[in-house]
């Protein structure tokens, strides 16, 4: 019997399954399903979820496998070969040949260190010398190619897959090439590689600086073509990944085309004029047959065009401009116009929590309308860029050679106009952007790496993907007209280490992820998991299907036992339905548990209500009961997820009254109770001989401590507040006060007085206005003058003539008053 259905996302309940599979038939049972299976056919799915389904761990049902090394790091390098049944692997200073049918056993190796060569060069062993490989790649049927940094000389070698050596020369040497333009420098430079009919097509830097960018084809015959450097071709790129489209098929085609090398990466977009340098994300490509150009571009690309790639949000455009991995699916090579490219995309910019991703994707149709579109021209001067309105010349620029251009008597780029060449040179950029609307958005989460595989099943198919984390996690999505839909989420390595990259085996159903000191194979469905009809149809699992008594995968199981259900006896929910018994004390707490086994489920507890009984849900999803004395309470938690039911936890709860045991001493004894799992309660229902605890002394120290808080904010307002009530007492006491005996620096005083009184000043007091700063202040209203308000000018601010200036003390207001010339101002302080 089979029961699954991917895209189910209705609100069709299969309570009735459930409820009442005691009193219907197996056969009707499997009706019933079969039949919701059919009526979902065509519904759509639900919105964009943000959470998965179901979280695990990848070990947690024994199904992942794990291999390391001693001292062995980087496993960024994973090449897989079906035809060896071996999975190569790249790493610092080290090369793997692993079997696929147990990965975890050490097989093949080879090192490929680079320190002795480096420490004849002075550099420090430590940092420096080192080989990490960043090419692993099959040339043909018998021999791999692998590149590595080679402690920042790029070296390339051969390998013999019969016994996993390095090829070797006559006198036994291992034969190398250089590795410039394939490999770069700096292990931290991204870079992509792939190899077509035996010849590699590179994205990398070319130099030691890393600031010379290139796009590089090394042919086994001839010259190798490169991308134009001086015209500004690459602005700061970082690769991501490569594609090898054979858009020549199938044979005979009329269009005649050449197959074509696509490039991904990330650039500065030097066509946005802003003030900070705007990341922009690219896909760019190239002819296979381009041969450079005979007298134009010569040793260059003739074909290499880019264009934008977009994934931006529908309703705010806020754009996720930065790709970290592309993943270019394929039907089959005949059936490339149905390619879809899955992308993954980070923001440079923070909009609501950081770190953000989102999955978009893109079809051949928009990429190819690119392409054919207009084209983008710079002002050499100004640097600005414009929309290519004129006429543009014939063959098409950038195009490769087809039916057309061989009817025109251009058998090859060396044989294309120099008109067209010139028109390349500068109008590279394509007008046209290619948008997307995320598939998938995720908050808090940081997505590096993306495989995608499509899965028939009858006359569906889908798109099923899996997406790495930068903190080892695992998410697998299925595409359904459009939107996305987490099934579960996999904690692939413990220490959060982040996903460094993916390999899809189509044949085995396996995934092989790299870390940076770990690689782990998962199997891409773990039907097991679910265990229930309803789980395994609410899953939209397309692997998975209900054979009448477990969730099993459809690719390893017979098709006949799906049809027969022999093996199924019942159908049942995934808790148990009769109810657990639970005694506690009357009027003590107990938290019942309810775990729920799907993260999008809503829990729900039914049980009898009634005024005098206390129920309230913990924040683990529980639910806290109180017991009654001599009465018993059932309670079911069940999981609600679009209109399934299904019960996850039953129990019978009995309050049991406490009752006095007597010993041998006369005195009542109380059995212990665990004040983990019990609370008394407070009320008139518990036991007269319970020894309550009370809180009387706590509320004494409670009341103290308020006290002596009042006390003290009391002290601290007054003494905030002293100055204020000073000023109030001594309100009306100024006349009163005396005048304060002058100052005196130990230099005689004057002989005369300044206005022939008898009141005499020191020297001090007459450097300017801050010899005032000794007198006494009056704040009282008879003392203010009319004139304080006033502000001194440029001639008042110079220091005071001794034979000009004059002192006067009021006889109702001890405020001195300086006599400036002919004037008389109160002193200000």
């Amino acid at each position: 019997m089979l029961c699954y259905f991917p895209s189910s996302s209705d609100t069709f309940s299969v309570e009735l399954l459930y409820r009442s599979i005691g009193h219907i038939k197996i056969s009707l049972a499997r009706r019933f399903c079969l039949f919701w299976h059919a009526v979902k056919a065509n519904v759509p799915a639900g919105p964009t979820l943000k959470t998965s389904r179901l979280l695990h761990n990848a070990d947690t049902h024994g199904t992942a496998k794990r291999f390391s090394a001693s001292g062995v790091v980087n496993f960024t390098t994973l090449h897989l070969s079906n035809e060896d049944k071996t999975l190569y692997v790249g790493a610092r200073e080290i090369l793997f040949a692993l079997n696929l049918t147990d990965i975890s056993e050490v097989t093949l190796h080879r090192n490929v260190g680079a320190k002795e060569e480096c420490s004849f060069k002075g550099k420090d062993l430590q940092k420096d010398c080192f080989n990490y490989i960043k090419i692993f790649l099959r040339v043909n049927s018998t021999h791999l190619y692998v590149c590595g940094t080679y402690a920042f000389s790029p070296t390339c070698a051969y390998i013999k897959t019969d016994n996993f050596s390095l090829v070797k020369s006559d006198s036994g040497e291992v034969v190398t090439e250089d590795g410039r333009s394939r490999c770069p420098f700096n292990p931290e430079y991204k870079s992509t590689a792939i190899i077509a009919d035996g010849e590699l097509y590179a994205g990398t830097v070319s130099n030691f600086q890393g600031n010379e960018p290139i796009i590089y084809k090394s042919l086994s015959q001839g010259t190798s073509l490169k991308t134009e450097n001086s015209l500004n071709w690459l602005q700061d790129p970082a690769f991501v990944g490569s594609a090898y489209i054979q858009e020549s098929l199938p044979k005979g085609n009329e269009v005649g085309d050449d197959d074509k090398i696509y490039f991904f990466f990330s650039e500065v977009g030097k066509e946005f004029d802003f003030f900070d340098n705007t990341l922009v994300s690219r896909i760019a490509r190239v002819c296979k047959g381009d041969l450079g150009g005979e007298r134009v571009l010569q040793k260059k690309w003739t074909t290499f065009l880019k264009a934008q790639l977009l994934c931006s949000l529908p309703d705010d455009g806020f754009p996720f401009n930065i790709i970290q991995d592309m993943f270019v699916l394929t039907p089959s090579p005949e059936d490339w116009k149905n390619t879809v490219f899955y992308g993954v995309f980070t923001s440079q910019w923070y909009k609501g929590a950081s770190g953000s991703s989102a999955v978009c994707s893109f079809t051949m149709d928009q990429v190819a309308k690119a392409f054919n579109g207009r084209y983008r021209e710079v002002n050499r001067e100004t640097q600005q860029w414009y929309t290519y309105n004129h006429p543009v010349p014939e063959p098409r620029p950038g195009m490769c050679i087809t039916n057309d251009a061989r009817k025109q008597d251009i058998p090859s780029s060396l044989r294309m106009p120099d008109k067209v060449l010139n028109f390349v040179k500068d109008h590279f950029l394509m007008d046209s952007v290619i948008r997307s609307s995320p598939l998938l958005l995720k908050r808090n989460a940081h997505y590096t790496q993306i495989a995608v595989h499509r899965v028939q099943t009858g006359s569906k198919v889908y798109h099923v993907l899996f997406v790495g984390t930068d903190d080892g996690r695992l998410h697998k999505a299925i595409n359904i007209n459009g939107k996305m839909h987490i099934i579960e989420e996999m904690v692939v390595f413990r220490n959060s280490q982040p996903v460094l990259n993916i390999e899809l085996d189509t044949e085995k159903g396996r995934l092989y992820i790299s870390s940076f000191s770990e690689l782990v194979e998962v199997p891409i469905a773990n039907c097991t998991n679910y265990q229930s009809c309803g789980e395994c149809v609410l899953s939209r699992d397309p692997y998975c299907a209900w054979d009448g008594s477990q969730c099993v995968d459809i690719r390893q199981t017979p098709p006949n036992k799906y049809a027969s259900g022999q093996q199924s006896t019942s159908v049942s929910s995934a808790g148990t339905s009769a109810c657990q018994p639970i005694t506690i004390p009357a009027n003590t707490f107990r938290v019942l548990p309810c775990k729920l086994r799907s993260n999008l489920a809503v829990r729900k507890w039914e049980f009898r209500k009634t005024p005098s009984h206390f129920h309230y849900p913990s924040p683990e999803g529980g639910l806290v009961v109180v017991g009654q004395a001599d009465r018993q309470e059932n309670y079911e938690c069940w999981s609600v997820e679009e209109g399934f039911r299904q019960l996850l936890a039953n129990y019978c709860v009995r309050g049991e009254a406490r009752q006095e045991s007597t010993t041998f001493t006369g005195r009542s004894h109380i059995p212990p109770i665990s004040q983990e799992e019990f609370i008394i309660l407070p009320g008139e229902a518990r036991s007269p001989h319970m020894n309550t605890k009370t809180y009387w002394n706590e509320l004494l120290v409670v009341c103290a401590l308020l006290a002596f808080s009042l006390v003290v904010f009391s002290l601290f307002v007054v003494y905030r507040n002293r100055s204020h009530m000073k000023s109030m007492l001594k309100e009306g006491e100024c006349p009163a006060i005396q005048q304060k005996k002058p100052r005196t620096v130990g230099k005689p005083v004057e002989n005369l007085p300044l206005n022939g009184n008898a009141v005499t000043a020191s020297v001090s007091d007459h450097k300017g206005y801050q010899a005032l700063n000794d007198n006494y202040i009056c704040s009282t209203p008879p003392c203010s003058s009319p004139d304080n308000s006033k502000s001194f000018s440029e001639s008042e601010k110079r220091p005071l003539n001794l034979k000009e200036s004059h002192v006067e003390i009021s006889p109702t207001c001890p405020r001195p008053r300086v006599r400036l010339g002919s004037m008389i101002k109160d002193s200000i302080v």
